[in-house]
């Protein structure tokens, strides 16, 4: 098998998350943390393009904001249906929340959607198999003063090469059978158990809270199977990221919330 063809199932663990899993506490807590990491109130005026839309959760907080228009597009059509069917389920006409199946490395598909006030991707364009060209495409819809919101795994080169590391583990587990898949997750949970545990945290609170504090608005599992299995999977430092937009865009940084491990960097730029 070719690595092109090596992809994790993001729209089926996002599908399962919407349907199991979201609820009035979790969509307040994603309200929550997206104006807090865009630092507004609310989005009215605006245009929000959210790439890499998932279940649709932060395409719906930014509905819930006052968005005029929020356009959305996934790669995987389950992402894609269930956006749709949270669209659906929340009464939001079609003329304010716009969902598609699109590539972001896809030239002509981002150009037909236009530009936005807002364009938001946390998470996504690391898993394009292209992060660099994705991240060059989601720029180029930012308006004239509008923001780019993007969050970019960090790169881990201490010894042993973690990045390296979860690349080939992130691989094995997209290839592996159901049965070791559930035995690599059931390992990722025990490890983040007794790392709580060791360090005088609560250890079963990640598992069984229900409004996703800290995780915006997002559940253990499945983030869990999100993390293990995100392939293609691509990372790179926060003075990488900042330096190739401020140097292609010019963009001026706004926002930056940095990680010591492997989760995402969050940047905001502004475009001048």
């Amino acid at each position: 098998m070719e690595e092109q063809e090596i992809r994790f199932g993001f729209g089926a663990n996002w599908q399962s998350f919407a349907t199991t899993t979201l609820n009035e506490d979790r969509l307040a807590e994603a309200v929550r943390s997206l104006q807090s990491y865009l630092d507004t109130d609310n989005l009215k005026g605006r245009r929000f393009l959210d790439i890499g839309c998932g279940s649709g959760l932060f395409s719906l907080a930014a509905c819930m904001l006052g968005a005029d228009e929020v356009v959305s597009f996934d790669y995987d059509p389950s992402s894609v249906a269930t956006s749709m069917g949270l669209r659906d389920k929340h009464g939001i006409p079609e003329s304010k929340w716009r969902i598609s199946r699109g590539s972001v490395i896809d030239d002509a598909f981002v150009a037909s959607l236009g530009s936005a006030d807002i364009v938001y991707s946390w998470g996504v364009l690391h898993h394009t198999g292209s992060m660099w060209k994705a991240i060059d495409n989601a720029a180029s819809a930012v308006r004239p003063g509008g923001l780019f919101a993007i969050a970019i795994y960090n790169r881990v080169s201490r010894f042993p090469d973690h990045s390296a590391m979860w690349w080939k583990i992130k691989r094995f587990y997209c290839t592996s059978p159901a049965v070791m898949k559930r035995l690599i997750e059931f390992l990722y949970g025990c490890n983040h158990f007794l790392t709580r545990l060791v360090t005088l945290r609560n250890p079963f609170k990640p598992f069984f809270e229900s409004h996703g504090a800290g995780r915006r608005g997002m559940e253990f599992w499945h983030d869990a199977k999100d993390w293990l299995g995100g392939f293609p999977y691509e990372y790179a430092t926060a003075g990488e990221i900042f330096q190739y937009v401020a140097d292609k865009f010019g963009y001026p940084l706004v926002r930056l919330n940095t990680v010591e491990g492997n989760a995402c960097n969050e940047f905001v730029f502004r475009r001048p």
